[in-house]
């Protein structure tokens, strides 16, 4: 099977190859929900396109300057599903744009090149 990525600037419908040609779906669409913060009473919010991904989730990004984020460099997550995979509050200062969704990128490495690195 064959993979073609295809940039969407905004929520649009389209058609899907290999589904019935008349029916189209929603993309574009930024969904928000949250991560725990181990042993508190905090949580952080991630906001992605492409929510089913998260069960392949390993970390969380934000960029080492957003000060909403600081007091949570480095402290660990707990993921809704898999309670026992440890989770990271990580830094990029050179993916994570602190100004787009949440400002706090969810991690998937299975899913994402960069996010592989």
């Amino acid at each position: 099977m064959q993979v073609e990525y295809v940039d969407i600037e905004k929520r649009c419908r389209r058609a899907v190859p290999g589904h019935d040609p008349a029916k189209t779906y929603e993309f574009g669409t930024l969904t928000s929900f949250a991560y725990k913060v181990e042993g508190t009473g905090e949580e952080i919010v991630v906001a992605t396109t492409r929510l089913e991904t998260m069960l392949g989730d390993v970390a969380v990004a934000v960029h080492p300057a957003d000060e909403r984020y600081k007091h949570l460099h480095g402290k660990r997550l707990v993921h809704p599903f898999f309670p026992d995979r440890v989770m990271t509050v990580i830094c990029d200062g050179e993916l994570v744009d602190p100004t787009f969704g949440t400002g706090a990128v969810k991690i998937t490495p299975a899913h994402d090149p960069n996010d592989y690195k």
